[in-house]
């Protein structure tokens, strides 16, 4: 069974992955709307792409979940908004550097999977939320990082159990990529400093995987998690340039 969406809101959509998935999303029929802080992310995106409509807000501001749910009632909701993270060790950090993921990421997850509960999301929604690989090996080069995505993966686990308690009829997938995605920001950043830490050349850092996991790829795959229920019906979501995995 293929499950089709009727609005969907991107958190963190005017860009990168979030934007490949809302062209996605607006293709596929599915009334598309993108909340980002950039402004001229967002404006580019209207340029190209008028029936996506986008809202330039700060995600991690109290109250903000509330609002666009109420006044948006999606059906899916995707979770994409993040830092990127100084990339060196953690004693070349000041707090803020540490901690900005806890302050973006993990308040981001926290604001809307609290608002999906309360609200809440009708019955049948689903919300994807957005960890990384980090999260389950640790990322010794991007300070507090890791746990804050560990803890963002926790959070949508924790949501699920509270939906399933509460008989809401939602689905909670977390996402994970497992490799560092090519053309973004954050994975260009981490493939320098990690590829310079290990003395080789960023090609041979490069080619340590068997495929490469690219924006429209990660789309597609993600995609497919959400749209097809039956086919992945799991909770949790390794994706690597091969494809998803689950976790167990």
């Amino acid at each position: 069974m293929s499950t089709n969406f009727q609005t969907a809101l991107i958190v963190g959509g005017s860009r990168g992955v979030g934007r490949e998935l809302a062209i996605l999303l607006d293709a596929k029929g599915t009334k598309t709307h993108v909340v980002a802080r950039g402004s001229q992310d967002l404006e580019a995106m209207s340029t190209s792409t008028s029936s996506i409509e986008t809202i330039p807000r700060d995600a991690t501001e109290q109250g903000v979940a509330d609002d666009l749910l109420v006044d948006l009632q999606p059906d899916l909701l995707v979770l994409t908004a993040g830092a990127t993270p100084k990339m060196v060790p953690f004693h070349q950090m000041d707090w803020p550097e540490f901690s900005a993921a806890w302050e973006t990421d993990v308040r981001i997850a926290h604001n809307f999977l609290t608002a999906a509960l309360m609200l809440p999301i009708m019955p049948g929604g689903t919300i994807a939320s957005f960890s990384s690989g980090a999260g389950l090996s640790g990322s010794r080069l991007s300070g507090g990082y890791a746990g804050a995505k560990r803890m963002q993966h926790f959070l949508t686990d924790y949501a699920r159990q509270e939906a399933d308690k509460g008989d809401l009829g939602l689905r909670f997938v977390s996402i994970i990529p497992k490799q560092l995605v090519e053309e973004t920001e954050k994975g260009q950043a981490a493939a320098m400093a990690y590829a310079a830490s290990s003395g080789i050349p960023l090609e041979r850092f490069w080619a340590q995987w068997n495929a490469p996991l690219t924006v429209k790829g990660l789309a597609h795959h993600v995609a497919e998690v959400v749209f097809q229920p039956d086919r992945w019906p799991g909770h949790a979501y390794a994706i690597t340039g091969d494809g998803p995995s689950e976790l167990s």
